[in-house]
Order: C-alpha cells, then structure tokens, then sequence
C-alpha cells in the first residue's frame, strides 16, 4: 500500500512537469506567431508605402522581443521603415511623428547607426533649425516694417505741425502791422480834423506838415514790415534747418535698423576712416565717415555682391549652409555696438563674408574626409594663405581689411593660433571672425546631439578667454 503511494505522488508530479514545459513551449510559440503577425503586417503596409502605419506595427515587434534578443529580420525590416518614414518627413516637412523617431533611436542602437537614418536625422535637425530662421527673419522684418511706417508718420506730423506753427506766425505778424497802420492812419485822421477846426487859417499848413509826418510814419512802417518779414524768413531758415538736421537724424536711425537686417546695401553712405591696425580701442573711428561720392557708393555696392557671390561658393564647398551669412551679419553687428562708424561696419561685412576663400583651392576630399592625419591638418591649415588668388575683385584702398581677415581669423589670444599673433596684435576684423565663427559653429553643427543652444554656446566662449576676446564675447551675449 505504501509502495502505491509513491508511485502516485511520483506519477502526479511527473505530469505537473510536463504541463509546466508544454505551457513555456506554448508561449514561447505564442510570441513568436505574434511577432511574425506584426512583421508580415509591417511588411504589407511598408509595400503598400504606409510608413506611419508600418512605424507603429514594426514598434510592437521590437516591444515583443525586448527582453529577448531581437532578431535580425525585425531590425532590417524596422531599419528600412525608419529610413523611408525619414525621408517622407524631409519631402512633406511634416515632422509629427520625429520626436517618437528619435526616442525609439536611443532605444535601438542598431537602428540609428544605419548611414541613410543619420543621414535624414541631419537633414529634419538642419531643416528645422532653417525653419526657426525663417520665422525668426520674418518677425524681424515684420517688426522693422512697422518701425518704419511709424517713423514716417512722425516725420510727416512734424512736418505739418512745422509748417502750421510759421503760416500761423506769418499770419500774427502781417495782423499786427495791418493794425498798426491802421491805428495810426486813424489817429492822424482825428489830429487832422481837430487841428483844422482850431486854425482854420493854418490849413494848408497843417496838411503839408502831416502828408510828411505821414511819409516819415510810412517809412518807418515800411523798415518795420521790412526788419519783421527779414526775422520771419531768418526764423523759416533756422526752423527749415533744424527740421532738415531731425529729418537726416531720423533717417539715419532708420537706415541703421534697416541695414542690421542687411537689406539696405545700395543707400551706403562715406567710407573713410578704416583701421587696419590689431587695437583693442573700439570704436577709436567712431566719428561720421566723409560722404561718399556717387561713384565710391557703386563701387561698394558692387563690392558686397562679388563677396555675397564667393561666399556662396566658399559655403558649397565647406558644406556649411548660410555660414558666410550667419557670421557676417554677426561681424557687422558686432562692429555697430563696439562704437565703430557704420562704413567700417559695412566693410567688415563684406569682408566677412569672404574670409574662408582659401578653402576653394583645398582638395575635395581632403574637406570631406571624416578623420585626418598630422600631415593632412597641416596641410588643410594651409587655407589661411591661399586667399589672395580669389580676392582679386577688390579695392585696393580695402584690401588690407580683406588680407587680415582670410589670414588671421584663427589666431587666439593667448598665441596659439596659426600664425602666433597675441591679444591687441591680433586685427580687429580677425577677432570679431573668429567669435562670430565659432558662435555659429556651436549653435548649428550638423551631427544633432551636438547642437548647443544660444546660453550653453556664449558659455562654452566666454570659458575660454585664451581663444577669445573677452569684450568683443560681452557684445555678442548682448545681441544674441
């Protein structure tokens, strides 16, 4: 009997075992008949070019196999959906579902290491950094426009106050001599009628006496009037003056604003007064600049579309989209609220848009190659003196301005620059180039887990006063 019950128990445990393994291979099935629906759905709607759809089906295959290994085909399949759904955003500009793109990216490593998915994570970061610009441009212009339109109504109100305020005096004026001579004519009048009921017998007398007293009274009225309508065209003249200066004052203002957005190159006005010199006085020329001749204001106008031009092509070359823009529009803000005139300012501008022109006789694949040997960064330094050969369009009254900024943009201030120069030595445009450069380079690199926003980058330069110079760093803080 005791024998029996053994056996039982050992029986009854047996099959226990036996379901507890069938239910392990039952599930283990389960999930792998699940997977294989999810991947032929994906499949079907990746065919069909339904990526959103195929981005969340191929999502569920990966969260079922996450605790074990995901097998390849859920990864190659998942990696071709990701690629296309990144593509259609690049084309529809629709990025709905990016954020939920780049989430799942940091969960599947494998995923995100495919060349063609970085490949369009660049291109959305790159557009939608694009896209903030031009919402940030449109608003600065929509905001310069209405400045604009105020200011002209000021001036059209001051105008017409002006010009009410002297036909207003002309008018007060002319009534106060009318009743002048009006009161006197009267008063001769009654002294001529009551002297000629007293002496009758002096008559005529009287009348010669009072036609030359009247002749002198007219005469005296008459160098009034004159000495009043002098002092009234000498008062016209001075308010004329005054409004021409107010009126020149606002248009100056005006034209300052509309040039930080750098739409008004062809209204430049004098360009005298340019240092060359490495100072760190700023603003040392900040005095207006002699009016420029008709022909001096085309040949500068001409001046910054050759640079616009080059610097497009220096911009293809480097593949650094809007570079040669982004860090000259900087440069001449820069300049501006360092004190210097607005010619300089302008200058540097156009001098600024050229700088990297050197980089047009580097080898192609000496720009593209990922990573360099010793040998090659030397040569690829070797830009800086490679300038002169595509600058030959401009001026010689500024080309020393153009040579300091293409040679010296990559000197620090501590000496370890390409060339050596130290602190004030370094050009004036040379500094400003290398801030606005490196500025640039931090809030728009290409790889988007690097991008730093506009607090972290001024940061990252004001850390680093060995490189920069700390002023020209305290303007840019200031304007950004």
């Amino acid at each position: 009997m005791s024998q029996n019950k053994k056996i039982t128990k050992k029986s009854l445990l047996f099959v226990l075992l036996c379901v507890f393994a069938a239910g392990l291979v039952f599930a283990q099935s389960g999930t792998a008949d699940l997977t294989k629906r999810f991947l032929q759905r994906a499949d079907d709607q990746y065919s069909e070019m339904q990526y959103e759809d195929a981005f969340k089906t191929i999502n569920g295959a990966l969260k079922l196999s996450e605790r074990d290994e995901i097998p390849g085909n859920v990864y190659l399949l998942a990696t071709q959906i990701y690629t296309k759904l990144l593509e259609k955003m690049t084309k529809t500009k629709n990025f709905a579902l990016y954020n939920d793109v780049v989430m799942n990216l940091q969960t599947y490593p494998k995923i995100s290491d495919d060349p063609q998915v970085q490949k369009y994570v660049r291109m959305i970061q790159q557009m939608q950094a694009d896209m903030k610009d031009e919402a940030r441009d449109a608003k600065n212009r929509e905001m310069m426009e209405s400045i604009s339109a105020q200011t002209q109504a000021n001036n059209e109100e001051m105008v017409k106050t002006i010009t009410q305020s002297q036909q207003e005096n002309q008018k007060e004026l002319l009534k106060g001599v009318t009743d002048t001579l009006t009161t006197t004519i009267d008063t001769m009048d009654q002294r001529a009628d009551a002297r000629s009921k007293e002496q009758h017998a002096d008559n005529k007398r009287m009348i010669a006496i009072i036609a030359v007293g009247a002749a002198i009274i007219f005469v005296i009225i008459f160098l009034l009037v004159f000495l009043a309508m002098r002092a009234s065209a000498r008062a016209s003249a001075i308010q004329a003056e005054q409004l021409d200066s107010t009126l020149k004052l606002i248009a100056g203002m005006q034209q300052t604003n509309n040039q930080l957005l750098l739409g008004g190159v062809t209204d430049l006005t004098g360009v005298g007064g340019l240092k060359s010199a490495g100072s760190s006085r700023w603003g040392v020329d900040a005095l207006p600049a002699p009016e420029m001749s008709e022909e001096e204001k085309a040949e500068l106008k001409q001046l910054v579309i050759d640079c616009e031009k080059l610097g497009s092509e220096i911009d293809a070359v480097t593949k650094r989209k809007n570079n040669s823009k982004n860090v000259s529009e900087l440069v001449y803000k820069l300049a501006m609220q360092l004190g210097l005139n607005q010619n300089s300012s302008m200058i540097y501008f156009a001098a600024a848009m050229v700088y990297d022109a050197g980089f047009l006789a580097v080898p192609e694949d000496l720009l593209e190659a990922e990573s360099l040997t010793d040998e090659q960064r030397m040569q690829l330094r070797e830009h800086v003196d490679q300038y002169e050969q595509y600058l030959g369009f401009v001026p010689r009254k500024y080309w020393q301005i153009f040579k300091e900024a293409a040679l010296y943009h990559h000197e620090n201030t501590d000496g370890s620059g390409y060339k050596g120069l130290m602190g004030p030595d370094i050009p004036q445009i040379a500094r400003l180039i290398h801030v606005a450069e490196s500025y640039n380079s931090l809030i728009s690199r290409r790889n988007y887990k690097q991008i730093m926003d506009k607090e972290t980058a001024i940061q990252e330069l004001e850390s680093k006063p060995n490189l920069y110079d700390v002023d020209v760093v305290k303007v840019l803080d200031s304007i950004v």
